[in-house]
């Protein structure tokens, strides 16, 4: 349910013009008629202070999280300990191939490897390769935040920016994954609401999912579980990008020990998909243009389909889809994909491969 923005201040122009009149004419001591000059400029009046009454309306509304913006919003996550998360690096695994006969070599921390459109990677760590290894792996982070490093396929990353002796080839052998931009105010809004659970270590289900939404701001949903006692099962679903370095990250964060209790063993993995497909049958009513029918049923169930992959555990009922298929022009709807509604769990996220529209009739009404 979508939530209004509450009115402080009484906006209504009606009023606000009835109260200035009813002022003027008892400071003048007679009515005013419409074509009189005091109406005239009264109006103007009137307009002006409508404005300010609006402004102000928007200034106390940006005071409550729900409909603030940065810099506002910032402030206020500030009061319960919250800040907005900066951009993450995407993380990958790079392989250095020496050439033969070399000795012991050290390919030192911060060595740069980029494809040929100059994304950037460094190492992160000092990488010992002795004589007796050819090839070595090591983990390497995008020098620029965000998403634009993810999905890189492997073999790209292979441009050796800093070379070294006896190294004759890099190459990533996993797609880079945990690049995120800035932290949307969208996203900042739901780790507000949820800022009260981190107060204690993270024994709930919504502390849980705070620190984790709090560890990429890539995380546009999480799942927290605990199918074993003891265990905490946390599942996260991102916006883009591979799970690698997001499922570390979030490891790392929920694991803490000023965050876990001491008897939890947490444990991160990426969602299963569960992949369906849409196809529906459509009675129109007689004279509207079949054509366009079909194009917006087509793009309203886009937008289902892609609202659905943007949650864990997001059934898909055949209702849902009629019920998203009744615009003017449709009579009747009939789903032939799926055959029956389908179930997704907690821990997987649906995934729809194809929508098709078809029209099987028209009708009088």
């Amino acid at each position: 349910m979508e939530i209004q923005i509450p009115s402080f201040v009484n906006r209504n122009p009606d009023i606000v013009m009835s109260e200035i009149k009813s002022q003027m004419e008892a400071m003048l001591g007679r009515q005013l008629q419409p074509a009189q000059l005091e109406q005239l400029i009264l109006q103007i009046i009137g307009y002006r202070e409508i404005l300010l009454l609006e402004r102000f309306n928007a200034g106390m509304a940006q005071l409550l999280y729900q409909f603030s913006h940065a810099p506002v919003l910032d402030y206020i996550a500030a009061l319960v300990a919250v800040e907005r998360l900066p951009a993450s690096h995407a993380g990958c695994v790079i392989q250095f191939t020496l050439v033969p006969g070399h000795g012991n070599v050290v390919i030192p921390g911060g060595t740069r490897v980029a494809t040929q459109d100059g994304i950037i990677f460094a190492t992160t760590e000092d990488l010992i390769i002795s004589a007796s290894d050819d090839v070595m792996d090591v983990v390497a982070t995008a020098q620029v935040a965000g998403k634009a490093a993810n999905g890189i396929e492997p073999g790209k990353i292979s441009l050796i920016l800093d070379p070294l002796a006896f190294v004759s080839a890099a190459a990533n052998i996993t797609v880079p994954g945990g690049g995120g931009d800035t932290e949307t105010d969208e996203s900042l809004r739901e780790r507000i609401k949820l800022a009260p659970t981190q107060y204690s270590t993270a024994g709930s289900r919504a502390s849980y999912t705070f620190h984790a939404k709090s560890a990429n701001p890539s995380i546009i949903d999480v799942s927290v579980s605990s199918p074993i006692p003891g265990t905490v099962f946390i599942v996260p679903l991102l916006e883009s990008g591979t799970y690698d370095q997001v499922i570390q990250d979030i490891y790392n964060t929920c694991s803490a020990e000023t965050v876990r209790p001491l008897t939890d063993t947490v444990i991160v993995s990426e969602p299963s998909e569960i992949n369906y497909t849409i196809e529906v049958d459509l009675i129109v009513y007689e004279g509207v243009d079949i054509t366009a029918a079909q194009t917006d049923v087509l793009r309203i169930l886009q937008e289902f389909s892609t609202q659905r992959s943007r949650r864990l555990g997001a059934d898909i009922i055949k209702s849902h889809i009629i019920q998203a298929c009744r615009i003017p022009q449709v009579y009747d709807v009939a789903v032939t994909e799926p055959m029956s509604n389908i179930i997704v769990d907690f821990d997987q996220v649906p995934i729809c491969t194809g929508i098709i529209v078809g029209v099987s009739g028209v009708n009088y009404g």
